[in-house]
């Protein structure tokens, strides 16, 4: 019992004590709040694969994380319900470590957003977009925020709307904030905020928000999906290089949409650009993989394109929806991204 008063008295000399239960507790109850405690923090090889000893290497990767852009050194885990976000770092191993646990506060009705104004945080996986400084801001966003790509495509396909959702700091007036406390934001402590900075590049770093507890899964058990998601996206470019426009546009779905044209207006209209082209080379590059949490067969790829044609050339980051089917892998939507 001397020992664990003496532990229980540490714990509450560091301000860890919340945090201490919430880890017995697991997703019980809430991690904490925005502000409540101090983030855990957790050196290389201390804390991986969720603390599981079942793991035996450390080459794993978050269950949504099919493949992750050799650029992507860090990957940003929320657990909605239990009210925490995982900092993640890439390995020497090819997977990903926690170095961070961190207390967050979400929507006042919890999470699952649909349409605006419903004071919910969306369930999905999104990118940092910018930067709001303390100077663009008034005083309840704290020292500032990181605007998510909310609504992203699946959001739009699924007719959810609103926006500003996005991850700030704490009002300059408050020491913390309830766990249901935002009008759909994932608010944190400033200090927490301010760190976060040094690990996050804008337009590239991702944020997965889940309403199910971070679970991860060996590479080698999502090799065979990952290698045929990548034969058919190399396949795809392949067809475009060469002009191949039956193989290539029976790459897209039959109720494929960029929300501008469907499956039709897309053969048409690529045919005929295509059709003009003496020579196309496209190099892709910084390739992700991302699968969708709540339908496990959607696939959201995301890669930095160079296309250079005869009569045109153009760079930048691109995205698509791919389905995984009976058949093999479709293209639901393309879009810049």
């Amino acid at each position: 019992m001397s020992c664990l008063k003496s532990a229980i008295n540490v714990l509450l000399e560091r301000g860890l004590i919340l945090s201490f239960l919430a880890l017995l507790l697991g997703n019980q109850g809430a991690f904490g709040q925005a502000g409540s405690s101090k983030p855990l923090r957790f050196a290389s090889g201390q804390h991986f694969s969720g603390g599981s000893a079942s793991m035996s290497s450390k080459s794993v990767l978050p269950s949504t994380v099919l493949k992750l852009a050799e650029s992507e050194q860090y990957l940003l885990w929320v657990e909605l319900k239990a009210g925490k976000m995982h900092l993640l770092e890439r390995n020497a191993f090819g997977g990903m470590e926690t170095r961070q646990i961190i207390p967050v506060s979400i929507g006042k009705s919890g999470f699952g957003k649909m349409e605006e104004g419903d004071r919910k945080t969306p369930v999905g996986v999104y990118r940092l977009t910018s930067f709001l400084t303390d100077q663009q801001l008034d005083d309840f966003y704290g020292l500032g925020a990181f605007p998510l790509n909310y609504p992203n495509v699946l959001d739009r396909q699924h007719g959810r709307t609103g926006s500003g959702i996005w991850l700030h700091g704490l009002p300059k007036n408050a020491d913390s904030r309830p766990l249901l406390d935002s009008d759909g934001c994932v608010v944190i402590a400033n200090e927490s905020l301010q760190e976060l900075y040094q690990y996050i590049e804008t337009g590239v770093t991702h944020i997965v928000l889940s309403d199910e507890p971070l679970t991860w899964t060996e590479s080698r058990l999502t090799e065979t999906r990952r290698e045929g998601l990548e034969q058919a996206f190399s396949s795809w470019k392949v067809a475009w290089e060469n002009k191949d426009n039956p193989v290539y546009l029976g790459f897209y779905a039959g109720d494929f949409s960029d929300f501008i044209r469907n499956k039709t207006q897309w053969d048409e209209y690529k045919t005929r650009v295509n059709n003009g082209k003496r020579w196309i080379s496209v190099e892709t590059s910084n390739v992700s993989f991302f699968t969708d949490l709540k339908q496990p067969d959607m696939v959201t790829i995301r890669y930095y394109q160079d296309y250079r044609s005869s009569n045109y050339n153009w760079r930048g980051w691109k995205e698509q929806l791919w389905r995984e089917t009976d058949s093999g892998w479709q293209i639901v939507y393309e879009g810049n991204g």
